[in-house]
């Protein structure tokens, strides 16, 4: 035994101390100071200056990082099955080393992802910090914030390029190269968000995230705000906007979208700004829809040709999804957001409604 433990010692230790950080962190997760101090002085600080890094190249690091994790897991499966034909090890010791490999590579991402990211969840989130709390409202404020960001729409969809068919069709680069300036108004309310911003980075595997409800993701080893490319370009500026106040350590999904809307709504661009007021009018109408849909046909007949073209767009996209593969992306993110104390699970990115209402 003492030799089979000597034998495999590398991995033994590897997988100990991953393990050992990933208790540490379950330990430690409930202690508030202890989480500001890590999330706001090292995890959010290594985060923006890994995007600063990342920065310098114009693709998705977070995709490279991915493929070679893969690469490395079936690498170690092959070397291990080799191994065993080739009689260099016995099948029970090749079996332990393939498990035990992969089993740290899965606690060593589970540890540090908690570390850099699952943190945020524990610390003090964007309404503690700035006394904006979401709170239940009635039909008549909703129904008053709803017609708000209706007006909006009236005022935004036809400042932005559109193309015969009457939908957005800003070109994406466009859109990324504006992006970085957007977030400035919004900073000089609330300071503690300023960072500067870095190009989003498309991604390659926009096509698979066209099957499902994935519009992007936040790579928090990286930095990065990682686009689907194939998304409606509708929506895309508010995405981008969404995955921007992760980089600022914004963590939960419903103040996430907040934020966004306030930093797209909040600025000069016309192109931020009507993608800002497309996401919360189709959180706020969706509310609205379901306890007065009389109420809600009201305000929805008033908006003009151009944000309905973009509403049968957005939609027309999304009957596209796979359902396999909706269901999935979902059940894991879902299952992500719940590990991390976010209750509502994938729902929380609705539950931005009652922030709107409060603010505005």
């Amino acid at each position: 035994m003492r030799q089979f433990l000597k034998k495999h010692k590398a991995l033994h230790i590897w997988l100990g101390v991953a393990t050992g950080l990933l208790v540490l962190f379950l330990l430690l997760r409930y202690v508030r100071p202890v989480m500001n101090f890590w999330v706001f002085s090292v995890a959010l600080s290594f985060r923006q200056g890994m995007g600063r890094v990342t920065g310098l190249v114009r693709f998705s690091v977070a995709e490279l990082i991915v493929l070679l994790l893969l690469l490395t897991m079936l690498g170690l499966l092959i070397r291990e099955i080799v191994r065993i034909r080739r009689k260099k090890q016995s099948l029970g010791a090749g079996l332990y080393r393939m498990v035990a490999g992969c089993l740290a590579i899965v606690v060593t991402v589970i540890s540090s992802f908690s570390l850099l990211y699952g943190a945020n969840f524990y610390a003090d989130n964007f309404q503690e910090r700035t006394g904006i709390f979401a709170q239940d409202a009635t039909v008549e404020d909703l129904e008053r914030v709803t017609v708000r960001f209706a007006e909006g729409l009236n005022n935004t969809a036809h400042l932005v390029v559109r193309d015969e068919a009457g939908v957005v069709a800003v070109p994406i680069q466009q859109m990324f190269n504006e992006s970085i300036d957007v977030f400035r108004p919004l900073e000089d309310v609330f300071p503690f968000l300023t960072m500067r911003d870095r190009l989003p980075k498309p991604l390659a595997i926009s096509p698979f995230m066209a099957l499902t409800d994935y519009v992007g993701f936040y790579f928090p080893f990286t930095g990065e705000a990682n686009i689907n490319t194939l998304m409606p370009l509708s929506q895309m500026p508010s995405t981008i906007l969404h995955e921007f106040a992760h980089q600022r350590g914004i963590s939960s999904e419903n103040e996430a979208n907040f934020v966004a809307i306030l930093a797209g709504v909040k600025s000069d661009n016309p192109t931020f700004a009507y993608s800002a007021y497309l996401m919360g009018y189709n959180y706020l109408a969706n509310a609205l829809n379901r306890v007065a849909p009389e109420r809600f046909q009201a305000i929805h007949a008033t908006l003009p040709n151009y944000v309905h073209a973009d509403l049968d767009d957005i939609r027309a996209y999304h009957a596209r999804r796979n359902p396999v593969a909706q269901r999935v992306t979902n059940i894991m993110n879902d299952h992500m957001l719940r590990s991390y104390g976010e209750a509502s699970g994938v729902q929380s990115y609705g539950e931005v409604v009652d922030l709107l209402i409060a603010y505005f």
